[in-house]
């Protein structure tokens, strides 16, 4: 017999009775893993795990999934942390609302409970909801993220791009998966009207790859505080740039505030570097062979 437990952690914390029963879970299993204090009803027909995540069970207490850019951070998507509220979506055709509660952002046509039981909207899904609800540069940041771990196929995001209005068809010339992180994706997105091309995660023989190139030789570091925080970390990122320079690239890092709070001093400086031509290989350059 399978453990009321086991199946409902595997649906993410929650679960409904219904959907337990069919995957052969019996109902006196459930209601003995709720007397012994191993499961909790949030509502009618619905019950969750003692450690479920708070927002996975506000959403089923509910009605809904955890939607759009919720569960884009739920399932380890690069989120922008710039909307706390819950997005919930909701089956086009539930038959009942239980009210929306304070912050939640209400999202519908989510698929029937019939055809998906988990409470956290699939990665198709939410990636939908994010294109129609969030501003383009924030929805990129997500949708980079899951093609970059995989989660998302090129082909995939076609599929949804090609059922939207036809103002999102540039989203699939917009996106890189080599991105590996929102604050490349951010600065990619953002300085991509300059002029000169840039490109990502470009390998360096000597250095390995560094996360932006603008035209030759005007590199972008973007740090995130997890990767780049700490002695050891600092040390190697400046001795990467330390090997760079002697490269002959011109090395530009920016931290987790530059990118969010900071643009408009960073472009300033990017713009003037670009008129000054030290994203190009120059001739004194060429004379000592960096351009090679």
């Amino acid at each position: 017999m399978k453990s009321p437990i086991t199946e409902t952690q595997r649906r993410g914390g929650v679960a409904s009775v219904a959907a337990l029963k069919a995957c052969g879970v019996s109902r006196g299993a459930i209601r003995g893993a709720i007397d012994r204090g191993e499961l909790r009803r949030i509502r009618n027909g619905w019950v969750c795990t003692m450690d479920a995540p708070a927002e996975v069970i506000l959403a089923a207490s509910l009605g809904g999934r955890v939607g759009c850019i919720s569960a884009a951070r739920h399932l380890g998507l690069w989120v922008w942390d710039h909307d706390p509220r819950l997005h919930l979506a909701r089956p086009q055709h539930a038959g009942r609302t239980y009210g929306e509660g304070e912050g939640v952002v209400e999202h519908w046509q989510s698929a029937a409970w019939r055809v998906r039981d988990s409470v956290v909207e699939s990665v198709h899904e939410l990636t939908r909801q994010v294109l129609l609800c969030r501003p383009r540069e924030e929805a990129l940041v997500v949708i980079d993220s899951a093609l970059n771990q995989r989660k998302l196929t090129g082909s995939g995001l076609a599929r949804i791009v090609r059922a939207l209005p036809p103002r999102f068809a540039s989203v699939l010339d917009a996106v890189d998966a080599a991105s590996e992180s929102g604050l490349e994706t951010l600065c990619r997105v953002r300085l991509s009207n300059l002029g000169p091309g840039i490109r990502s995660q470009i390998p360096i023989a000597g250095v390995g790859r560094v996360d932006l190139l603008i035209g030759d030789r005007l590199s972008i570091e973007a740090d995130g505080r997890p990767w780049h925080d700490g002695a050891t970390a600092f040390h190697a990122d400046r001795s990467r740039d330390l090997a760079l320079s002697r490269l002959g690239y011109h090395v530009i890092r920016l931290g987790y505030d530059h990118v969010i709070e900071g643009w408009p001093r960073v472009e300033v400086t990017i713009r003037a570097l670009i008129s000054r031509g030290e994203h190009r290989w120059s001739t004194a350059h060429r004379r000592h062979g960096l351009d090679s």
